[in-house]
């Protein structure tokens, strides 16, 4: 009689192996340069919003007048309902210390220091904690809505995690490297990792 020959089964892939694929997958996006062009895209989506803004509290007279000062009155004095109590704090200090004037003329120009970052692709990560700052202060004053503003603030924390890539495609790396020859014509050290960077362009 033959001996029955042992069945072959496949080799199952360990579950550590499918871990790390998975995490590749999910890491691919932020670590990737090929990811690049997402980023570009929504950069460029995201500036074109934060350029609008500014824009229209300019032609709407931010420069002149004090449309957040309303505001921020109304919260200080219980008018306008927050979820963040301190928040109301914060408003009151604003109001006595009459700094919502500052508050109103530089707003505009903060949104479009954010819309010019985004769209150039320099000092893309600082604009976007700006601007995540920006849109929690809209938010808990009202001015902006969670439905609009949180899915905005959501995409600027998609920008800073992928801070490895995000502004590979962008005047950055040009940025960089004028940097790195100002310094050696200046004799001045840069920082290691500016350094790096420079050279990795």
């Amino acid at each position: 009689m033959s001996t029955p020959t042992p069945r072959t089964t496949a080799a199952q892939p360990a579950p550590n192996h499918i871990l790390t694929r998975i995490r590749a997958i999910v890491t691919w996006p932020f670590t990737n340069r090929y990811a690049s062009p997402l980023w570009l895209a929504l950069r460029l989506y995201i500036g074109w919003i934060w350029l609008q803004f500014g824009l229209r509290k300019i032609e709407t007279g931010w420069l002149s007048g004090d449309p957040m000062g309303a505001v921020v009155r109304q919260i200080a004095e219980g008018r306008l309902p927050v979820a963040f109590g301190p928040f109301r704090d914060f408003c009151a200090f604003l109001v006595e210390a009459n700094l919502t004037p500052l508050l109103s003329h530089t707003m505009p120009f903060m949104e479009l220091a954010v819309a010019l970052a985004f769209i150039s692709g320099v000092l893309v990560v600082p604009a976007a904690l700006g601007g995540s700052v920006l849109l929690v202060t809209f938010i808990m004053s009202g001015i902006g809505t969670l439905a609009f503003d949180g899915r905005i603030l959501l995409a600027h924390v998609l920008l800073v995690l992928a801070f490895r890539v995000v502004g590979v495609i962008g005047f950055q790396p040009l940025v960089l490297r004028v940097l790195a020859a100002l310094a050696r014509w200046l004799r001045i050290p840069l920082p290691a990792r500016l350094r790096r960077a420079a050279a990795q362009q």
